[in-house]
């Protein structure tokens, strides 16, 4: 989906839902500001180091839904990474992202920024109708480029390499 039919299917959940009773009858499992967002009530830019995630091929670089490589260790993750050249706005595969790894971190960051704000939206809920805040504009990204499969064809024979040492070994005793 994109950005726009996003925002609407959140103001339709959370408005079918009654203004303060959505959060008994539906289990949301994030922070308001950041279901506020998603309302299209924030702006936010991603933070895609916000939940670094680690897998069989080592640490995602940068998030776990572009499959743009992996790092060995957390301190090359950190290290290495382009961090500026992803996120809406930055990056085509980003465009339109809204997910939980990289703008939760972002409301969070907000909410301890300027923690009146998280309040002042906690009180008031989540807006269902009206404007919405404007999106970061895509006007800049860069293209997409697709190197996951490289990934997984290098673990693959890796994989295949130690299988067929230990057959040579198992074969040898």
């Amino acid at each position: 989906m994109n950005r726009a039919k996003t925002k609407e299917l959140f103001r339709g959940i959370f408005s079918r839902q009654g203004k303060g009773t959505w959060k008994k009858k539906w289990s949301f499992n994030q922070s308001s500001m950041f279901l506020d967002f998603l309302a299209g009530n924030q702006t936010f830019h991603c933070t895609p180091w916000g939940n670094p995630t680690r897998t069989y091929f080592g640490w995602q670089r940068p998030c776990y839904l572009l499959g743009e490589g992996y790092a060995k260790s957390y301190k090359e993750l950190m290290d290495t990474t382009e961090w500026d050249k992803y996120g809406t706005g930055n990056y085509e595969k980003c465009a339109d992202c809204m997910v939980h790894s990289g703008y939760e971190a972002s409301a969070v960051a907000e909410s301890v920024r300027k923690p009146w704000r998280a309040v002042a939206q906690v009180m008031r809920g989540i807006r269902t109708d009206g404007p919405m805040a404007p999106d970061v504009s895509l006007a800049n990204q860069r293209p997409a480029e697709y190197v996951f499969s490289r990934h997984v064809e290098t673990a693959l024979k890796s994989i295949q390499s130690r299988k067929k040492r230990v057959e040579v070994a198992d074969a040898a005793d």
